[in-house]
């Protein structure tokens, strides 16, 4: 296992993933479930909703409250410990987003209040559709402002990528660079079938290896976010600038968990993004 990471040195986010399974600064900080409300259509209110993205019937669980455009869609890092849902919905962020805008969390495939993960090894493009098809089928409309912390990172700038007409911006926070130099061999927790993998994510080559050789442009802005005391320093993140036209740095006080250590600053480059789409 890994020593303690937060290091200013380049981690890549596979290692992150061990450092998180050792209980290292990766940690998710663990938050209690918010009292929710099932309803199936969007509302003002918290509510917590379920909704079937697979031929299969297979479901994920997604919260949104507040009123206003652009939606900032939450997504946790990987490994998830708690859930999207658990981590941001009593997290520090919520309130004052869902102060100016519509918010939602979700919890991906394996985790929290979703049904488990196919079993079998899954790509960025399968996390990509469910997102994708669970926005759809809860009448969650564009634009969307993606937040995406640690290898959520990853995620959401994907997502962006390959579904340009829907995102006003990205956020990334503390999502170190990736690299095509780690094995299984050397990394077995990141294998798609390790327990401590339940999205059964094909972390190597479907996340790690792809993004690193061949980085996806998107068409909409870029907030690199780095935390001074994070999982990598401000030259590794920098990776990340080459895939918008429009992208800016910046490199907040805190930890890895920067949405934890320093909400405030962390707030403000969200709605930053959020204001700059309206």
């Amino acid at each position: 296992m890994l020593a303690h990471p937060t290091r200013a040195v380049a981690l890549p986010f596979a290692l992150a993933f061990i450092g998180c399974q050792a209980g290292g600064a990766a940690s998710t900080p663990a938050s209690p479930s918010p009292s929710l409300t099932q309803s199936d259509e969007p509302t003002a209110g918290p509510s917590l909703r379920r909704f079937a993205v697979a031929d299969d019937g297979r479901e994920l669980a997604i919260l949104c409250e507040g009123e206003g455009s652009p939606t900032v869609i939450l997504e946790d890092g990987i490994p998830s410990e708690t859930g999207g849902i658990a981590r941001f919905a009593s997290g520090p962020l919520w309130d004052d987003l869902v102060a100016e805008t519509r918010v939602c969390a979700y919890d991906r495939a394996g985790y929290g209040q979703a049904d488990p993960a196919p079993n079998e090894p899954r790509s960025a493009d399968d996390v990509v559709d469910d997102l994708h098809a669970l926005l759809a089928a809860a009448g969650e409309e564009g634009p969307f402002v993606l937040v995406g912390s640690s290898g959520g990172g990853m995620i959401v700038s994907y997502y962006a990528a390959r579904e340009p007409d829907g995102v006003a911006g990205v956020v990334l926070l503390d999502v170190p660079a990736p690299t095509d130099k780690l094995t299984v061999e050397e990394a077995p927790e990141v294998a798609w079938d390790h327990p401590a993998n339940p999205e059964h994510l094909d972390i190597v080559p479907e996340f790690e290896t792809r993004f690193a050789r061949n980085p996806e442009p998107m068409e909409a802005p870029l907030v690199v976010v780095t935390a001074t005391g994070g999982q990598s320093n401000v030259e590794d993140q920098s990776f990340w600038l080459q895939v918008s036209p429009d992208a800016r740095q910046v490199e907040l006080e805190g930890g890895h968990n920067i949405d934890f250590d320093n909400p405030t600053g962390v707030i403000e480059q969200i709605l930053a993004a959020v204001e700059a789409a309206r």
